[in-house]
């Protein structure tokens, strides 16, 4: 975005420059004529005497001449600076691009990698269980090393965000690969379990939701949310059966 803006900043700047040059000209014109007015008393319109209109336009080139040479040098090489950094700005638009997508990539081969599927299955598995709990309660109502996954799948969607804030992924390819991926974590997990802890991953989870959702339309969520929240019914109605069984037991 930010080079973006800048490649349209300098590129008006080029469209403005013969603007400007024609001011000057214009105003360098009417400056040398009311001078010659000025000092000679009169135009040499107002007096039929060629030698009187040879004298002004040797008058009119003397002084006017070198201004426009001095205004093209200036006019080229402002143009061949301007051009120049339309150049970097494009170059260095590419690398970002380029540099986007592999970060996206490599995001993508690690969450499907050996181990990060285990962790977010795992974790997937944990907050199905407690649906209704935060995730500091989650952890007192398990092993450590369970509660861990959850922490992996968090510390993803974190750095995930971060980049995302940074501008340092291709939009377009992280929405498409992480969008649903993350509409459904936010749907069964952060929303109840992690934003009402007062924690800055929270902050940071929910400034990556606005993020996402500020980049894609109520109709291209629908049946991210549609899913997300079946599965939330699901383990709400699991886990309302465990508490159900567990009280007639008691």
């Amino acid at each position: 975005m930010g080079q973006e803006h800048d490649q349209e900043k300098t590129a008006k700047s080029v469209v403005w420059v013969p603007v400007g040059v024609s001011i000057s000209v214009l105003i360098s014109i009417v400056v040398v004529l009311g001078l010659y007015i000025y000092f000679l008393g009169a135009s040499p319109v107002a007096r039929n005497d060629p030698a009187a209109w040879g004298q002004f336009g040797d008058y009119i080139g003397g002084l006017l001449n070198p201004l426009f040479s001095l205004l093209n040098v200036f006019v080229f090489l402002y143009i061949a600076v301007t051009v120049q950094r339309l150049k970097d700005l494009e170059q260095r638009r590419e690398q970002q691009l380029e540099e986007g997508v592999r970060t996206v990539l490599d995001l993508h081969r690690e969450w499907n990698s050996e181990s990060n599927y285990r962790a977010r299955t795992l974790a997937g598995v944990l907050v199905r269980k407690y649906p209704s709990s935060t995730v500091i309660a989650i952890e007192k109502s398990t092993e450590p090393e369970k509660a861990v996954h959850l922490w992996i799948v968090i510390g993803f969607f974190l750095r995930l965000g971060y980049l995302a804030k940074e501008e340092k992924l291709q939009e377009k390819m992280a929405i498409d690969l992480f969008g649903e991926l993350f509409v459904w974590w936010w749907t069964v997990s952060f929303e109840k379990q992690l934003i009402p802890v007062d924690w800055d991953a929270s902050e940071q989870i929910k400034d990556f939701k606005e993020w996402l959702f500020a980049r894609t339309t109520d109709e291209r969520r629908a049946p991210w949310l549609r899913r997300a929240r079946h599965d939330l019914e699901i383990a709400e109605a699991n886990a309302s059966q465990r508490t159900g069984e567990g009280i007639r037991r008691n």
